[in-house]
C-alpha cells in the first residue's frame, strides 16, 4: 500500500508524472523556473516525493511579482520569496543553485537563502557530478555548452547537439536521473501558465 499512497499523494498535486520516478527517489537533480506563487505548494509536494539531491531555479522566483513592470510590489515580493524559501529548504543549503531573473531583486534572493549557491549571470558549474551551465535566459547561457545547460525566461529552445542537452525550466520541470544522466520532463499543472499571465506564450 505504500507505493500506492505514493502515488496517490503525487496525482494530488495536479502534477502527472510517470510512477517509475519513485526510483529516482534521492537520486535526481530537479530544476524549475519562473514559478509563480500558487504554484509553491505543489512544488513542495513533489520535492518532498522526489528527495532530489540537487535543486535548481533559473530565475524570476516569484514569477507572478512581476519587479521589472512593477518596481513598487518589492514588499510583495520579499513576502512571497520566504514562502518560496521554506519550501526549497527541502533540500540541503549547499545542493541548491539558483540564478536571478530579470523579475528577481538578487540581495533579497542572497538574503532569504542563506547557505544557497545563488548566481546573477550565466555560470559553469559541477552540480550532484553532473556537468551544468545555469542561466535565466537561453542567450546568458556559458560558452563552450555544457552537458546539461539549464535555463528558463521565455520558451525558445535551442536544438541539443554534440552530447549537450538544453533544459528549459519553463516548459517543464526537468528531472535528471542522476544514474544514467537521462531526462524526465514534466508538464506544470495548467494554473502555472496562467499565474504567469503567458497566454501568449512569449515574453516572461
Amino acid at each position: 500500500m505504500g507505493a500506492w499512497n505514493d502515488f496517490l499523494s503525487c496525482f494530488r498535486t495536479g502534477l502527472p508524472f510517470p510512477l517509475h520516478l519513485q526510483e529516482a527517489r534521492g537520486k535526481c537533480l530537479v530544476h524549475v523556473s519562473d514559478t509563480p506563487s500558487v504554484f509553491f505548494g505543489d512544488l513542495r509536494k513533489l520535492l518532498e516525493y522526489l528527495e532530489p539531491l540537487c535543486l535548481v531555479h533559473t530565475g524570476d522566483l516569484v514569477d507572478d511579482v512581476k519587479l521589472a513592470l512593477r518596481p513598487g510590489y518589492s514588499r510583495i515580493f520579499r513576502s512571497r520569496l520566504r514562502l518560496l524559501a521554506e519550501v526549497m529548504s527541502a533540500v540541503p543549503g549547499d545542493r541548491v543553485a539558483i540564478v536571478t531573473g530579470n523579475h528577481d531583486l538578487p540581495e533579497v534572493v542572497r538574503s532569504a537563502f542563506p547557505g544557497v549557491m545563488v548566481f546573477e549571470e550565466g555560470t559553469r558549474l559541477s552540480l550532484c557530478g553532473l556537468d551544468v551551465a545555469l542561466a535565466h535566459s537561453l542567450e546568458e547561457l556559458p560558452l563552450p555548452p555544457a552537458a546539461f545547460n539549464l535555463f528558463g525566461h521565455d520558451v525558445e529552445v535551442p536544438p541539443d547537439h554534440e552530447g549537450c542537452l538544453y533544459l528549459n525550466g519553463v516548459n517543464g520541470i526537468n528531472v535528471i536521473l542522476l544514474e544514467g544522466g537521462t531526462v524526465e520532463v514534466l508538464p506544470y499543472p495548467p494554473y502555472v501558465d496562467d499565474a504567469r499571465c503567458c497566454r501568449r506564450r512569449t515574453g516572461l
